[in-house]
């Protein structure tokens, strides 16, 4: 195998989740999706936990899902329905970043990254031909601790 082989070998099995996982975008995710009604979200199966304290609702991923980050999950405006689901460590965008991929390979797949003031280390970019939609990675020591697919519209989230 030449060094060029094994090199683009390398970087492929660092992007690509080894399970093939699940898909997050560019309209959602296994049977959830951005506007998505509450109702229709939480009769999937997909979603645990709701936190309903605020107005804006907090549910987490089925444990089988993978795991994710603290705080990431999936997020309900009651008058627009899903407007943010969080990647898990099985899930996938349709470029192949995950949680652990390189910060230079979600740069390579989102050209259009730009950071989110004024939380550092946060970045978003739109989902390519989707433009009311947005991937947000949030990076430390140069990997992706944390993904989502959201809306533009986030409401009360």
């Amino acid at each position: 195998m030449s060094v060029i082989t094994a090199g683009v070998l390398a970087s492929a099995l660092l992007v690509a989740p080894v399970d093939g996982g699940g898909v997050l975008g560019p309209d959602g995710y296994k049977a959830l999706h951005l506007g998505q009604p509450e109702a229709v979200a939480e009769s999937t199966g997909l979603l645990v936990d709701k936190d309903a304290g605020s107005a804006c609702h907090l549910y987490h991923l089925h444990p089988d899902e993978g795991q994710t980050n603290v705080g990431s999950g999936v997020f309900a405006d009651p008058a627009l329905g899903l407007v943010m689901i969080g990647g898990t460590a099985k899930s996938h965008t349709p470029e192949g970043i995950t949680l652990g991929s390189r910060e230079f390979q979600v740069r390579r797949a989102y050209p259009n990254l730009e950071p989110v003031t004024p939380v550092p280390g946060v970045f978003r970019t739109p989902v390519p031909a989707h433009p009311d939609r947005h991937y947000r990675f949030a990076f430390h020591q140069g990997r992706v601790t944390d993904f989502a697919l959201e809306s533009t519209n986030m409401g009360t989230c």
